[in-house]
């Protein structure tokens, strides 16, 4: 979900919260790379799942001084393989005997 005006004030909350720079927040949730679950009624949300990638994603753009945008697709990368490896160790321990 993405923040509008009136959102701002509970939006540098959140981000207050996280420990993490507003803008920062507002950047990855406006190019997708992360997703709030709810934004209404004072509150709102990531699941634990988007708190982590998030988390990398701040990780990868302040290690490597790269913005929102290009930290995402490097995060997709890696979560896609993360996927592939767990595929691979799944494979592999099915066919031991």
């Amino acid at each position: 979900m993405k923040p509008g005006p009136e959102d701002l004030p509970r939006f540098h909350d959140l981000a207050a919260l996280l420990e993490i720079e507003s803008s920062f927040l507002e950047q990855c949730v406006r190019h997708g790379a992360v997703r709030l679950e709810a934004f209404a009624e004072d509150r709102a949300e990531f699941l634990p799942a988007q708190l982590a990638r998030l988390r990398r994603l701040q990780r990868i753009c302040l290690g490597l001084d790269i913005d929102v945008f290009a930290g995402g697709i490097i995060v997709d990368l890696l979560d896609r393989m993360d996927g592939l490896q767990c595929d691979l160790e799944r494979l592999s321990a099915r066919d031991r005997p």
